[in-house]
């Protein structure tokens, strides 16, 4: 036993030190398990072998009146520093889907060895088309979800290694994160190892977003525009790879230090939401929570070079510019002891545009963020040029409820850069926009826990546009009158155990 927990921190060692800097996690991050899996007691014993089952069954309609990034003028692709003319389709009043996800899944236990594997379907009410087994973060899908093998030392706070698909998500998951609230989630196929030595954790990760070209042909498929198979590819390319590093060191309760970094490598064939490129982020966490009070301040800087095109006269250029940017957030909370055990919560975030001619990139990128956790409930903004400022309260009407009601202003770093959503969809930009303020966001949640395996949410929100929402909107045919979005929905979920 003893020779075994040596060979796991040894390889986690190995990995860590072969990886390249990432960002940070909330130090109780550090160890995840992947989410949603079933804890030990819950297991099945077979032999030697603990057998954990685990089901979640999701349904949410969801609806949308005059929707801000459907319809009107888009750009081609995800060239996001094209200048190629977008395209144009009608614009869209009244939105509304059905969605559900279902995951079935087994982890299996014997000594320092772990196995999971996680089978999810995701689609709206009314695909009938195949299972689509050959995409993942688009719906319609059935694929697995998680699928990975791990060897971990004991203890609450192990290290451990882990070769798969899998979950990662570090803090609040302004750079990467689990995505939940998304129709599929997010996982990544990655090479991950946590070293735990005393109060410092050694984290590092190895993940590919894209195999390389020019594979045997049994397997030599590129991804297309909309996350399905393509055309075999031929051409030979290493594709795109992430990698990440982290060291946290745990000072007290109220002081935790993450030093934090990524490289991303992107070449073809590449994924349609990436563009050739290499870009490096370091940044800094510091954390803390103590009794009735919690907190969080985290920065980044990213450099680099991406290939930009731009079509001008007719003609098409291209070129390598370099990346400079940067972005910061705080968010804090305090327990106040006042009724229904209210708690008091604040945060800002910045984060760079790009220059008005400027020959460098300097719009700050948000790698794999989580969509929902710190961008609101409506997922109307993202980590790039964006500067956010806001407000909420936590209560508990009474037991096993959930009520969160909150306040947002929201505005543009660099008025005439884009506008993107949390999910780093392209909403628009205006080129003459004199108005930093995109509006003003109002939320409402309430979740409710009436028996064990079953949680019910409905939530609504309402974003009143300011004039810089309405030159962007207006800029892509999606102004007419439009003030205000509302948005609603109803969720029931299921978890067993």
């Amino acid at each position: 036993m003893t020779s075994t927990r040596r060979f796991v921190r040894l390889a986690s060692a190995l990995l860590a030190s072969s990886a390249v800097f990432a960002p940070a996690a909330a130090w109780a991050q550090t160890a995840d398990t992947g989410g949603g899996e079933p804890l030990v007691t819950d297991a099945i014993n077979v032999g030697d072998w603990a057998l954990r089952p685990s089901l979640q069954l999701r349904t949410r309609v969801e609806g949308r009146r005059n929707p801000f990034d459907t319809g009107g003028y888009m750009p081609p692709g995800a060239e996001l520093t094209s200048r190629t003319p977008p395209t144009w389709s009608q614009k869209v009043d009244n939105q509304w889907f059905v969605h559900e996800r279902a995951r079935v899944g087994l982890a299996v236990e014997r000594g320092m060895f772990r196995g999971v594997f996680q089978l999810q379907d995701a689609r709206v009410w009314g695909q009938i088309s195949p299972a689509a087994a050959d995409q993942r973060d688009f719906v319609p899908s059935t694929t697995a979800h998680l699928a990975y093998a791990e060897l971990r030392d004991t203890g609450s706070n192990p290290s451990f290694l882990r070769l798969g698909r899998q979950e990662v998500q570090w803090g609040e998951g302004r750079l990467i994160g689990r995505s939940d609230w998304s129709p599929t989630g997010r996982s990544l196929d990655a090479a991950r190892g946590v070293l735990v030595v005393g109060n410092f954790d050694f984290e590092g990760f190895s993940s590919i977003l894209s195999p390389p070209g020019a594979l045997p042909p049994s397997v030599a498929r590129t991804q297309g525009s909309d996350g399905t198979s393509a055309e075999v590819s031929r051409n030979e390319g290493p594709g795109a790879q992430l990698h990440g590093l982290r060291v946290a060191w745990h000072v007290a309760p109220l002081l935790q230090l993450e030093l934090n970094a990524l490289a991303r490598f992107v070449r073809q064939p590449a994924p349609a939401y990436l563009t050739p490129s290499d870009l490096y982020l370091a940044g800094l966490r510091v954390s803390g929570k103590y009794l009735a009070f919690e907190y969080s301040v985290e920065g980044a800087y990213e450099m680099g070079r991406v290939a930009t095109s731009r079509t001008e006269a007719g003609s098409s250029t291209g070129s390598v510019d370099d990346i400079r940017a940067y972005a910061g957030a705080a968010r804090a909370e305090v327990a106040t002891g006042l009724f229904w055990k209210m708690k008091i919560g604040a945060q800002g975030a910045y984060a760079s545009g790009q220059k008005p001619g400027d020959s460098k990139v300097t719009r700050f990128d948000p790698i794999l963020p989580d969509i929902n956790t710190v961008h609101g409930p409506m997922g109307l903004y993202a980590w790039s040029n964006i500067i956010e400022g806001a407000g909420f309260f936590k209560l508990t009407p009474f037991r096993e409820s959930r009520l969160l009601l909150g306040y947002r202003y929201l505005a543009l770093a660099r008025p005439d850069d884009r506008w993107q959503s949390s999910e780093l969809t392209y909403i628009g930009s205006d080129l003459k926009n004199g108005s930093r303020t995109l509006g003003h966001e109002i939320d409402f949640a309430f979740g409710y826990t009436p028996w064990a395996p079953l949680t019910v949410g409905v939530g609504y929100g309402a974003m009143l546009l300011g004039d810089g929402g309405k030159n962007v909107l207006k800029a892509m045919s999606r102004d007419d009158d439009t003030k205000v979005q509302h948005w609603g929905y109803l969720q029931a979920t299921m978890t067993v155990p």
